[in-house]
């Protein structure tokens, strides 16, 4: 079944993280230097990354370790040695974060870690695209600058998404997923078997509806609710310029 609804939004949507940097592929950024460590993370542990200008990429794994590979790229080695990238480890936290030494840093920055799967992630301020694996803990994502692709989140906080978000979603936990201020549009694919309540609010745009089994409980031509099994889990989606897909 297919709902479609065109809204208005007259909210504009910033984003912090400013312009998305050059890729560290770029053949202009010949200076490299490739960083890797490895943590042991206990259950509980937090995962803090901001200020990256560069895509942030995640995998999960069963095991407790976490490997963290940053890959720092500049035109020339003045450049290189302008910018740095802090990486440590206090009690259950895991920091990650760029660190400027000059006034005008040129440069680019690729993280990639494979980390436990039942760890906190925070991305902040992320100038590329981020890509996050399945995982059982609580995502926060607030000003990426490109487009973010999420696959089997459990629960998640997500706002000032600047390309847009792909996310598919198998299960919900407690606390549920919530995203906003999101320019680019929301692709959003759910598990036949889900039981979640989707309530989605102030679209600039379409929402297209084509979940398997929905039951579309309120859609007023700027709102929609929509209940997916038994609606236990909730799904909130406010303010998107942009097509909200929701398919099964």
């Amino acid at each position: 079944m297919r709902y479609a609804t065109s809204l208005l939004l007259g909210t504009v949507l910033t984003l912090s993280a400013g312009v998305a940097a050059m890729s560290a592929d770029d053949p202009e950024y010949r200076e490299r230097e490739r960083i890797v460590k490895n943590f042991s993370l206990g259950p509980g542990s937090r995962i803090e990354i901001s200020t990256i200008p560069g895509p942030v990429v995640i995998d999960t794994t069963s095991g407790r370790s976490a490997d963290v590979e940053v890959v720092r790229a500049a035109p020339t080695r003045a450049d290189l040695d302008c910018g740095g990238i802090l990486i440590e480890q206090s009690g259950s936290t895991l920091t990650i974060r760029s660190v400027d030494k000059c006034t005008i840093v040129r440069g680019s920055q690729t993280v990639t870690l494979r980390v436990p799967r039942d760890v906190d992630l925070s991305l902040r301020n992320i100038a590329g695209r981020v890509r996050i694996g399945s995982t059982d803990g609580m995502v926060h994502l607030e000003s990426i600058a490109g487009r973010v692709e999420a696959a089997g989140l459990r629960e998640a906080r997500m706002s000032s998404l600047a390309r847009g978000l792909e996310l598919a979603v198998f299960d919900i936990g407690e606390r549920g997923i919530r995203v906003s201020s999101v320019t680019g549009g929301i692709d959003l694919n759910v598990n036949s078997r889900i039981d979640a309540e989707v309530v989605t609010r102030s679209v600039a745009g379409r929402i297209d509806n084509e979940a398997p089994g929905v039951r579309i409980t309120e859609d007023d031509g700027q709102n929609q609710r929509a209940l997916l099994g038994s609606g236990r889990g909730k799904i909130q989606i406010e303010s998107v310029v942009g097509t909200v897909r929701i398919r099964g």
